[in-house]
């Protein structure tokens, strides 16, 4: 009791009591810029990308889940600056290769309500993580005429190719774009990519080495027979 009756004296001093009146008033005031004028409680329909979480070292995601849509309910201007807090996110632990159906977990920060997730549930499908060899092909660019025959090679000459079996079986060749010309100095190195029957690039495939080099031999000179 006597506790209560020092805090109320303490509380009721004229210097400690407009104190406190001008921070409950800069309080309520920010809240009312913060709000766009209203303090009053609202509700929103937002729209949140699905994170993948956990997803086992031996699998690959072929396709992202789809975005789902969350209602949120608070102040106003608890909505307006914690809206950008909220995530929603997938559990892929102890996931097996196929199509699997997830919970979608919505969390965000203190004063935002989660009133509804659409959908609640989402499908993924996951391979098994395989891997392959290729050799490198090297196209080149800039080939001028009257350039010296010059014979390369490149370095590596194989590549390991990583990614879910069905993007593998479209692999058709690997190659490398070898950019020709007198600003090709020694060691420069080329990106690699991998393409299908159509030449058209695969994505999804982690390539080791990602980049390549190449050694030039010039070609010796054809020598000429006397007569």
């Amino acid at each position: 009791m006597r506790v209560a009756r020092r805090l109320w004296a303490l509380v009721t001093r004229p210097e400690v009591y407009w104190r406190l009146f001008s921070l409950l008033l800069a309080v309520i005031l920010w809240l009312l810029a913060a709000g766009d004028g209203s303090l009053g409680e609202a509700e929103r329909t937002v729209t949140l990308p699905v994170e993948v979480q956990n997803l086992p070292a031996d699998l690959v995601l072929l396709e992202s889940p789809e975005p789902v849509k969350v209602r949120i309910r608070g102040l106003s201007p608890l909505l307006n600056r914690g809206e950008s807090s909220l995530s929603a996110v997938i559990d892929l632990a102890g996931a097996q290769a196929g199509t699997e159906t997830y919970n979608v977990e919505v969390t965000g920060p203190l004063g935002i309500q989660i009133v509804g997730v659409t959908p609640s549930w989402v499908s993924v499908y996951t391979e098994e993580l395989e891997e392959a060899v290729f050799p490198v092909t090297l196209a080149l660019l800039s080939v001028e005429r009257a350039q010296p025959e010059a014979r390369l090679r490149p370095q590596p000459a194989v590549v390991t190719l990583r990614g879910a079996r069905s993007t593998l079986e479209q692999v058709n060749h690997v190659v490398a774009y070898v950019q020709m010309g007198a600003e090709m100095e020694p060691g420069s190195s080329f990106p690699v990519r991998a393409l299908d029957a159509q030449g058209r690039g695969l994505s999804g495939l982690e390539i080791e080495p990602p980049r390549i080099t190449v050694e030039l031999e010039q070609a010796e000179p054809a020598e000429v027979e006397e007569e």
